[in-house]
């Protein structure tokens, strides 16, 4: 067990905003050792104390959220209760690497006689379930192995093919194959080394070998208006308004982006509308601003003002499970009084916004950005570049932030597009679409700040053909199993 719980601590201190990236390469080596002639049944609940401990100590920011703030802003709950969902959220995550570790135990006996299948499958039935974690009404795929790697431009870079699944089965393998080497009896530390030393070659060499940086044609005014959570919920329509204005206030002939929810009520029932519309007049302003609306349907979305409000809008798609709405209620009813200021109908589609003499883009809102499938579906759409707004204030802690900007690094190289995140308190900037860090704001202020999008319009082969990683890897797994030797049944 304590060496389960070690890998998942080494995992989490491999993530994006904690120690270091490198750890990546070593984290699994404890929980294959652990797992070594166990039982199916144990192995699954060591596999499982692994995810349990790597998700919850790299979302320990979602603690004091759900201890803290959302019982002071909304006042629905008392903060021990945010504790127990704050627990009950980590089993729910680990939940699929139950699975990961009984397959495990039934095969590894067979597979392990051979060390070159064994190379292969493990990193096949990982990835298998770290597929499986990020599909349905509660899938995420915050904390996958790969987020390791957002620093590492040239690794990174296999991403636009296989995206960060093969990134994953990569971190796997080569875990795998330490394993493998620790075990035997003359092991030689130096064929770690050499091992290590070959991929951050190869990772400079390609980092260094990418094209430069563009100046890019299309500019955008980014706003991040700094308003604290505790804040946000309470401020006037007008006061917000004013934010507004004075961040705006020296802007002419561009397009300006405002974070996720910048205003809390439907503007486009108020008198702030016809000010926007006005604003946007006078100064050839594009305005693209984030609200909730509450007709027929809820919606969190953004809009564009192009003079006058347009018939071009994006209503967030993927809401976020038990805040924007309640997933699978037969099951998770009680849950309900997690909700933030109401639940949301899902979009029915992915805009792309089409301004005239500038390329078409896409938005995402929030977390969505999480979901390769989202910029995937927006740039088969015809999205030149990608936008991400969010609000991102419900935070103590500047590794949440962190976490959440690293994700446009993988979505930007997958897609082969320039990727903005406009946030409410940060991390607002520009990823390239090398997945490149060429921009930010510094988080925690209050700033406008342009920023230059290049258009692309070509495709990428995971733009094309998605996780395709997941078949290959089946495919893997049934190669493995059916030539290694049976010997024993695997429940002896």
């Amino acid at each position: 067990m304590l060496l389960a719980i070690l890998s998942g601590i080494l995992t989490a201190l491999s993530m994006p905003g904690f120690l270091s990236g490198v750890l990546i390469w070593f984290s699994l080596i404890p929980l294959l050792k652990a797992m070594e002639r166990k039982s199916p049944l144990w192995c699954g609940f060591l596999s499982f104390l692994y995810f349990y401990t790597h998700i919850s100590i790299s979302f320990y920011w979602v603690f004091p959220t759900l201890t803290e703030n959302f019982p002071e802003v909304f006042g629905r709950f008392p903060g021990w209760v945010g504790g127990v969902v704050f627990f009950l959220m980590g089993i729910i995550e680990a939940l699929p690497f139950l699975g990961f570790g009984i397959l495990y135990g039934i095969f590894s006996k067979r597979v392990r006689r051979n060390p070159k299948l064994e190379l292969f499958f493990v990193p096949s039935l990982y990835l298998l379930f770290e597929y499986l974690r990020g599909i349905g009404d509660l899938g995420f795929t915050g904390g996958r192995l790969s987020d390791a790697l957002y620093k590492n431009v040239g690794i990174v870079q296999l991403a636009s093919v296989g995206g960060t699944l093969l990134l994953v089965f990569i971190i796997v393998l080569v875990n795998t194959l330490f394993y493998i080497l620790m075990r035997k009896r003359y092991f030689r530390l130096l064929y770690i080394f050499m091992v290590l030393g070959v991929i951050y070659t190869l990772d400079a060499v390609i980092g260094w070998y990418l094209p430069l940086p563009e100046n890019g044609s299309a500019k955008i005014v980014a706003l991040q208006p700094n308003v604290p959570v505790k804040v946000k919920y309470s401020v006037s329509e007008k006061e917000l308004l004013e934010k507004f204005t004075r961040l705006t206030q020296n802007l002419q002939n561009a397009l300006v982006v405002t974070p996720e929810a910048f205003f809390m009520t439907d503007i486009s029932r108020t008198n702030t509308k016809e000010v926007l519309e006005r604003i946007s007049s006078e100064r050839n302003l594009r305005i693209l601003v984030g609200f909730p609306t509450f007709g027929k349907k809820k919606y969190n979305q953004v809009s564009l003002i192009d003079g006058k409000f347009s018939n071009q809008h994006y209503a967030k798609v993927r809401l976020f499970p038990f805040v924007e709405k309640l997933p699978y209620p037969f099951i998770f009813r009680m849950f309900s009084f997690l909700k933030a200021l109401d639940y949301f109908d899902p979009g029915e589609k992915y805009t792309v916004f089409k301004i005239e003499n500038f390329p078409p883009f896409s938005v995402q809102i929030c977390f969505e950005s999480y979901f390769p499938e989202v910029s995937r579906v927006e740039v088969r759409n015809g999205a030149d570049f990608l936008i991400v707004v969010t609000n991102d204030g419900w935070f103590h802690y500047r590794t949440a932030l962190i976490q959440h900007f690293s994700q446009i690094v993988f979505r930007a190289v997958e897609t082969r597009r320039d990727f903005l995140q406009v946030a409410n308190t940060g991390i607002t900037g520009k990823v390239d679409k090398y997945g490149r860090i060429l921009k930010i704001i510094k988080p925690g202020e209050e700033a406008s700040c342009t920023f230059e999008m290049s258009p692309s319009n070509g495709r990428t082969i995971y733009t094309l053909l998605g996780d395709y990683m997941v078949y290959i890897s089946l495919g893997i797994l049934l190669f493995c199993i059916l030539m290694s030797p049976s010997g024993k049944s695997p429940f002896s």
